[in-house]
């Protein structure tokens, strides 16, 4: 099976989360036997983690064994993460206010794939009541 990983689970392990950094890290290790990949979107959504570093970013999704298949894509997906990392530096400024509808993009994709690992199970639900959603708050450490 392949499972798309949704961004905050990514960002638990990159900055080592108190409360959830190791569950997400277990929740990813129990799936390393299937395929882990992530939605062009939250490549982009990373972008800010890495201050718009693409090979940094890059480096750190390999170690983790994610895969990333922009699908032909990658000239629009690197477009999409400088503009997303100049977003977040704005609202950080308090110059934006909304977020983007990343999280029905992501749904969608991990649809498409099979499942998604993500702490925000109510986040997908609604929208995408057969998505296969594993949540890393049932491992425990």
């Amino acid at each position: 099976m392949t499972w798309v990983v949704d961004t905050c689970v990514i960002i638990d392990v990159l900055r080592g989360d108190e409360t959830f950094s190791i569950r997400s890290s277990m929740a990813l290790q129990s799936k390393l036997d299937d395929v882990l990949t992530i939605a062009p979107l939250t490549y982009v959504e990373l972008a800010p983690e890495f201050n718009g570093d693409v090979e940094a970013q890059n480096a750190f999704l390999d170690g983790m064994w994610i895969h990333r298949d922009f699908n032909g894509s990658e000239e629009a997906v690197l477009l999409a993460h400088k503009a997303w990392n100049e977003h977040v530096l704005r609202k950080r400024n308090g110059v934006e206010k909304k977020r983007p509808i990343a999280d029905i993009m992501i749904g969608a994709y991990a649809m498409q794939k099979g499942g998604l690992i993500t702490r925000n199970e109510s986040d997908f639900k609604t929208l995408y009541p057969n998505l296969t959603i594993f949540n890393p708050i049932s491992c425990v450490p």
